[in-house]
């Protein structure tokens, strides 16, 4: 069949539209040869790229699921017990048992269909803290991966096709040109994606902000449903969460962005309670401050430590505080 003939009957399929004629002709296709399943997986990728899934919000719908399950039965209910009450209790304590036995397993298969469709269709590289790591994607793009970061590479020969990938942290990425001009597109788990043709920058993605600096090339920015931004070399853009446009400036010294490859944390005036976010998502932990004043202490220059003791023996000299930790929490305050 025909690539394009063969494109829409597939979409019929992913749409559920597709006749039982055009199921066995798919069916017969797979079978003709084994590259044919690998354009089925790209073109069921581009399919979902262009029909997103609903995914429930599973902390939002367990809270709901609590709140049923703690409501106290009704006056009429708690009534003494008669014959009819209790034939009446019995059946509403059955209705109510099957509900909640339903609930849970809606919200553990929309869960788990989730991290099984990521699972199946994705290559997961993940770092633990205080780790990093480099790869060498198929078509030969470098990625130095940080602490406590995910990326998702298609799987099947699917990315030779399509060049896109899904991160969840933060990640260096120097992009192979291709021949033909193929696009490299990075996801984030939001509104966010970054789309260039060969290039290098570095791309931060987590929960308080997205955030992106282009040391060579040209990249495009998109964000909060079709909003674009050409970016430059020295480009940083920021978009904050929560915020509606991103945060455009220059710099003349792209490398300070990709200092935790060499183990390096850099701070600009950085107040100690900013700077402690940074701590919280390359080493995992969590800071508590003396007092307010110590929050507001002010952090200039490169620290280097390859483990969290490191980082803070320089840091109880440099602001004259003491350190202690307990479980995954670091007390810092005022000798």
């Amino acid at each position: 069949m025909k690539e394009m003939m063969i494109q829409k009957i597939l979409f019929d399929y992913f749409d559920g539209r597709a006749t039982s004629l055009e199921r066995k002709l798919i069916e017969d296709w797979l079978k003709e040869d084994v590259e044919n399943e690998t354009l089925y997986y790209q073109y069921l990728d581009e399919w979902e790229s262009q029909n997103p899934q609903y995914f429930s919000d599973d902390q939002e719908a367990w809270q709901k699921f609590q709140t049923v399950l703690n409501t106290p039965l009704s006056n009429e209910q708690e009534q003494p017990p008669t014959k009819t009450n209790v034939v009446k209790y019995a059946t509403v304590r059955s209705l109510r048992k099957f509900w909640y036995v339903a609930a849970s397993l809606a919200i553990l298969m929309t869960a788990s269909l989730f991290f099984l469709q990521k699972n199946i269709f994705y290559r997961t590289y993940q770092t633990p803290y205080a780790q990093t790591q480099q790869l060498t994607l198929s078509d030969g793009t470098e990625v130095v991966l940080n602490a406590n970061s995910t990326l998702y590479v298609p799987r099947w020969g699917q990315f030779k096709r399509n060049r896109r990938v899904l991160l969840d942290g933060e990640a260096e990425f120097h992009v192979t040109h291709t021949i033909d001009n193929q696009r490299f597109v990075v996801k984030t788990s939001s509104d966010f994606e970054v789309e260039v043709f060969g290039t290098k920058f570095v791309l931060y993605a987590r929960e308080q902000a997205k955030k992106v600096i282009l040391n060579e090339g040209k990249v495009q920015v998109k964000y909060q449903g079709g909003k674009k931004q050409v970016m430059k070399p020295g480009d940083v853009v920021i978009l904050t969460n929560g915020a509606q446009t991103l945060d455009l400036s220059k710099t003349d010294d792209t490398k300070k962005y990709s200092a935790w490859k060499d183990h390096q944390f850099y701070f600009d005036d950085t107040p100690l309670a900013q700077a402690s976010i940074t701590i919280k998502e390359h080493f995992g932990l969590q800071v508590a401050f003396g007092n307010p004043e110590l929050a507001e202490r002010r952090l200039s220059g490169y620290f280097k430590a390859a483990k969290s003791t490191e980082f803070f023996e320089a840091l109880s000299v440099l602001l004259n505080v003491d350190v202690r930790q307990q479980g995954d929490t670091i007390y810092l305050s005022t000798k």
